[in-house]
């Protein structure tokens, strides 16, 4: 198989490269990054920071990388990041404002599951309907699973609202949300 070039690529071209790259795989990035300066240098871009997603990470490694990784990435408005710490600054350290302000940011850039959390934790905060109108049911079945599917998640020490209202973020049929006059979801409904 023939080799192509990438440094034969314009630059706009390559840092499209290398976000991708980023975007898809973090060990991709960094075999990328080691292979010539060109590579190094597009890969310490802020946009390539900016697009990294951190569900894709292995956490296994500790110490200062993680925290530099983090901090680089939250310094570049990464929405997985801002999710991260959103969720953390409200369910963790009960700063409401600002854990819901992060993850509203994290959803306005595009981010499904701070989209979902985002949406389900205005309905606990504020019983706000109207941050479902863009979900369609396979969102949310798709959403739920995941949600489900985050086995150490519910073993955290959540603050004692959520632990109250837990039922609304995992029910097995249907989201409980569904039953709510508020939502445009349903043309029929769904038997709970």
């Amino acid at each position: 198989m023939e080799q192509f070039p990438i440094l034969s690529l314009p630059p706009e071209v390559q840092g499209l490269v290398v976000k991708r790259v980023a975007h898809n795989s973090f060990e991709d990035l960094f075999r990328l990054r080691v292979t010539c300066k060109a590579m190094r240098s597009l890969a310490d871009d802020e946009d390539v920071y900016s697009s990294f997603d951190l569900f894709k990470y292995l956490w296994r490694l500790n110490g200062f990388r993680l925290r530099y990784l983090l901090r680089r990435c939250y310094a570049q408005g990464n929405p997985s990041t801002l999710y991260i710490k959103g969720v953390e600054y409200f369910y963790r350290r009960n700063m409401y404002v600002e854990g819901l302000d992060l993850m509203k940011r994290a959803a306005d850039a595009g981010f499904e599951r701070a989209s979902y959390t985002y949406a389900m934790t205005s309905k606990l905060w504020d019983d706000d309907g109207d941050h479902f109108r863009g979900f369609s049911r396979d969102y949310v079945a798709k959403i739920g699973l995941l949600v489900r599917s985050s086995a150490g998640l519910w073993n955290w020490d959540h603050n004692d609202y959520f632990h109250i209202r837990r039922h609304v973020f995992i029910s097995t049929v249907a989201p409980i949300f569904y039953s709510c006059p508020c939502s445009p979801l349903l043309e029929g409904h769904w038997a709970l």
